[in-house]
């Protein structure tokens, strides 16, 4: 049995910090940045899961690949 989750994320850039990773992301188009951001929380949410799994028999709690 699976049972999905929606679960929604949101940065907020700080626009007023003057760094070189402010910038890069500034320069980003509306597209490569949202992938961007859709592939780096995907990414942090796994290595959350994997603790959230260690050890557990029953059930696994994982990123479900998307319906393109």
């Amino acid at each position: 049995m699976i049972i999905k989750h929606v679960v929604n994320l949101e940065t907020v850039i700080n626009e007023d910090v003057n760094s070189p990773e402010v910038h890069s992301i500034l320069a980003m188009s509306e597209e490569t940045r949202n992938t961007f951001f859709q592939a780096a929380g995907a990414s942090m949410i796994r290595e959350m899961l994997k603790q959230v799994n260690d050890g557990n028999t029953w059930a696994e709690l994982r990123v479900a690949k998307e319906n393109v």
